[in-house]
């Protein structure tokens, strides 16, 4: 699979967003050959878009643990599961739901190619029905930050591009690299 395949199975208005909103394929090769090494029971893509990174991520995994997807744009969720089904493949579960209203808490890993950005800035947005405000922003991190920690003990929050902030209070970085496209990091919950 390259992005070039993969954004020819999109929707038009999608596709011209791919290079902004949706995780690159070798940033999710990338993060398979970290998560190969972990003991791993399940990863939550949280702002899962149009499931670009679950449906890859468990075709690298070949099946080896659970990936799921939660997105609160049902368009996009309906997109994901088209794409499952035409691609015909197992292991992934997308839920249409706002993780900052219900938290996915229980899974191992958790994946964020920095969701709460679109609400910063109008560049690139996926739509326009969510307000752009840095006040928002700044309120949904908090949000965000709240739950992750109530995670348990071990939890790792693997990130692209961030997660909204510099700083995860609980959580200590164990892993970071400088990728042509961006910052990758897994944080772990201490």
């Amino acid at each position: 699979m390259t992005d070039e395949i993969w954004d020819s199975f999109l929707p038009i208005e999608y596709k011209v967003l791919s290079p902004y909103q949706w995780t690159p394929i070798e940033i999710i090769r990338f993060t398979w050959e970290y998560l190969k090494t972990q003991s791993v029971s399940s990863v939550m893509d949280l702002g899962s878009g149009v499931g670009k990174f679950c449906l890859n991520l468990v075709q690298f995994a070949n099946g080896s643990f659970p990936v799921y997807g939660v997105e609160d744009r049902k368009g996009l969720v309906d997109v994901s599961e088209k794409l499952r089904q035409k691609l015909k493949i197992t292991g992934v579960t997308f839920t249409h739901s706002d993780f900052l209203v219900n938290f996915p808490y229980g899974h191992s890993h958790y994946y964020v190619f920095n969701p709460l950005y679109e609400i910063m800035k109008g560049e690139h947005s996926i739509d326009f029905k969510k307000e752009k405000s840095a006040m928002v922003f700044i309120k949904n991190l908090q949000i965000l930050k709240n739950h992750l920690s109530h995670c348990k003990k071990g939890t790792k929050l693997i990130t692209y591009h961030g997660f909204g902030g510099s700083v995860l209070p609980g959580y200590k970085i164990v892993k970071q690299k400088e990728l042509e496209f961006g910052d990758w990091m897994v944080w772990e919950k201490e």
